[in-house]
């Protein structure tokens, strides 16, 4: 009786546990990008629809009830929910990597459980940038370059990679071996779910302790034109320097062989001329000795007046004035 009861009770929890497996679907991984948006959708029937929880890593967010959907907790989602009235739904905007986790949809009816519905969410990253770092060495016994391929990306951290071309492998570090005047190229791709970057490389063997990468870096020739034009600058620089401090030595000489100043340049007309070779050096107080007027002249302003003067009184003789009669 006993044994009876307890099979009993064994085929009761089977039961219960198929019948909670049954209202709850299998899980749904969804895959997005950053910056990307996640739609919950609960798309149960609303004829006797009582309540429906949206739940994120085990804590409510959302919630509709009495026809209307409402935030719970706005830290959790804030500004980044996006609730709709005509469907019982909400988007999760501007996703973020941090935003990876298990959302969970639970819905009641007045007389029934409506299925659970779980998403899976896997924020990714994307791709920006794919470059293959190139280093490489010599070996001797057998006369070749080997070269050491490392493919590298920027945004997600945990990428994909697979090679192309000349390799024909996988992984993010590679080798290749060239004899002299060889050359292969390669092509890596950084892949994940949301995104996909390539890139190609060339590399040439030149021989022992030479092997260069093509395409890597800045080109030998670039920089031997730049060297060559820097070399021309500098010998026109210093050319046009020297036929300046040239001729400035010239023009120096030549004003010291003259002698002219600015005393030199004056004379009475008020015009500048070159003065003869017998007056050279002279300066402006010579200038205007020699430009004097004759002594005839008045000299000063008391001699001036003293010319005009009439002759001394003598007997009989008349004056201009009283002052003079008495002088």
């Amino acid at each position: 009786m006993n044994n009876f009861r307890e099979s009993r009770c064994s085929i009761s929890a089977v039961l219960l546990l198929f019948l909670l497996q049954g209202s709850r679907a299998a899980d749904v991984h969804v895959h997005k990008a950053v910056g990307d948006s996640l739609d919950l959708i609960a798309d149960y029937p609303k004829e006797g629809l009582v309540e429906v929880r949206w739940i994120y890593s085990g804590k409510d967010f959302a919630v509709y009830e009495k026809d209307q959907i409402k935030p719970l907790n706005p830290p959790l989602f804030q500004k980044r929910l996006k609730l709709y009235k005509d469907n019982i739904s909400i988007t999760l905007l501007d996703l973020k990597l941090q935003d990876s986790g298990r959302f969970t949809i639970v819905a009641e009816g007045k007389s029934v459980q409506h299925p659970t519905k779980v998403f899976v969410l896997h924020v990714h990253d994307l791709i920006r940038d794919v470059q293959i770092e190139v280093s490489n060495s010599w070996r001797e016994s057998k006369n070749m370059c080997v070269f050491h391929l490392r493919c590298v990306s920027s945004g997600d951290l945990n990428p994909s990679y697979s090679w192309s071309g000349d390799l024909v492998r996988s992984g993010q570090n590679q080798n290749i071996s060239l004899h002299p005047a060889e050359s292969a190229t390669v092509s890596c791709t950084a892949n994940n779910t949301v995104s996909i970057k390539s890139t190609n490389q060339t590399v040439v063997c030149t021989g022992k302790g030479t092997s260069v990468p093509s395409g890597t870096g800045f080109d030998l020739k670039y920089l031997l034109i730049a060297v060559g034009a820097g070399v021309v600058v500098v010998v026109i620089l210093g050319a046009s320097l020297a036929v300046f401090c040239k001729r400035r030595r010239r023009t120096g000489q030549d004003e010291s062989r003259d002698g002219i100043t600015v005393y030199e340049d004056v004379n009475t007309d008020g015009v500048a001329k070159k003065r003869p070779e017998s007056v050279k050096g002279m300066s402006i107080y010579e200038t205007v000795d020699d430009l004097k007027v004759t002594q005839n002249m008045p000299q000063t302003l008391y001699d001036k007046i003293n010319f005009q003067r009439h002759p001394a009184a003598g007997a009989g003789a008349q004056t201009s004035s009283s002052y003079q009669e008495v002088l």
